[in-house]
């Protein structure tokens, strides 16, 4: 387990590094702490201006964060720009994005510019509620089927999955951050989603917890046709059950 000391030696060391690579033309800490709000719990988050192409950059980082007890990473893609997140021995998260330095900027508050210079990028944007709402009835469709085929694993695996979308549109309505329910906590009532917890993988207990999630989505959507046929997938588990 990884110590505040420890994390935080390692972020000015990887600064240090980001300052001294000559191909490194701009820096920035991004996370909770650019806007004072780290904690115990929190990783680090290093964005780098890159003049010139990624791939050799991304390879030498790479190998420098294993020598620094790396232990796996996986890749996201936002465009042209690769964040690499590593795992590292200690259980700290470190995520290291790699941008064009044409494209380097803040697309949210969570920025504190370390040298070079940024570009004035747009704020990237909350989720989109249609596509919210359709992943949610999707999942929920495969509620249904799961749980007509008595496949309760599934079930709850697509129960989870409608349960993350539909937290997503409350926190949109409430116009907190809908991005991996970062913004949850911070929605009034909240605790009504406990509700949706299928406390077992019986038949019954899944149809319930569905019903449950099922209401929810239908107080969001209830001035969308799509309302009646998401009541209607929740009545038909509760009429066969």
């Amino acid at each position: 387990m990884f110590t505040v000391s420890e994390r935080d030696q390692l972020r000015r060391d990887l600064v240090s590094a980001a300052e001294s690579d000559p191909r490194v033309v701009g820096a920035a800490l991004t996370g909770s702490l650019a806007v004072g709000e780290e904690d115990r719990w929190s990783d680090i988050d290093l964005a780098l201006s890159v003049d010139g192409s990624l791939d050799p950059i991304v390879s030498d980082w790479t190998a420098l964060m294993y020598s620094r007890g790396a232990v796996s990473h996986l890749d996201v893609r936002r465009g042209a720009v690769l964040f690499r997140v590593f795992l590292m021995r200690s259980t700290l998260q470190v995520d290291v994005a790699f941008w064009p330095s044409s494209e380097f900027g803040a697309t949210g508050p969570t920025f504190r510019l370390l040298f070079g210079e940024a570009n004035s990028l747009p704020p990237a944007g909350q989720p989109d509620r249609d596509e919210l709402v359709g992943l949610a009835w999707l999942y929920g469709l495969h509620v249904r089927s799961a749980l007509a085929r008595g496949r309760v694993w599934q079930a709850l695996y697509m129960l989870n999955g409608m349960r993350d979308h539909v937290m997503s549109l409350w926190c949109l309505r409430c116009g907190v951050n809908a991005v991996q329910g970062r913004g949850v906590d911070d929605v009034p009532e909240v605790e009504v989603f406990a509700g949706t917890l299928a406390l077992s993988t019986r038949v019954e207990e899944l149809g319930r917890a569905f019903q449950v999630l099922t209401g929810l989505l239908v107080g969001e959507i209830e001035d969308s046709g799509v309302a009646e046929v998401v009541r209607a997938l929740a009545d038909g588990v509760g009429a066969r059950d």
